[in-house]
């Protein structure tokens, strides 16, 4: 069994904390994230970014825990879309 590190260990507490203080949103990400994938066959946060607003009060890190559901599997990259990303690196994903 693989210890985790210290970064992974503070990220799944994060995203947890968005699972339980962000439910709904999450659940309207997850729903258009769906909707999306079944549509095209794949989708990426920059898919939930572009049709479902983030709301003032929430962190764009809650978007972090969209695809933390068993519906999602990674199947490839792309980079993210979004200007203060600066280029990153985002999974694209399909459902299962």
């Amino acid at each position: 069994m693989q210890t985790k590190t210290i970064g992974q260990v503070i990220r799944d507490a994060q995203l947890g904390l968005f699972e339980t203080r962000d439910s709904d949103f999450l659940s309207q990400c997850r729903a258009e994230a769906e909707r999306i994938a079944k549509e095209n066959g794949q989708v990426s946060i920059n898919d939930i970014r572009q049709a479902i607003p983030l709301p003032a009060h929430l962190h764009p890190s809650v978007l972090g825990a969209v695809f933390r559901s068993k519906k999602f599997r990674p199947v490839g990259f792309t980079e993210a879309s979004h200007a203060a990303a600066h280029a990153r690196v985002v999974r694209v994903y399909s459902l299962v």
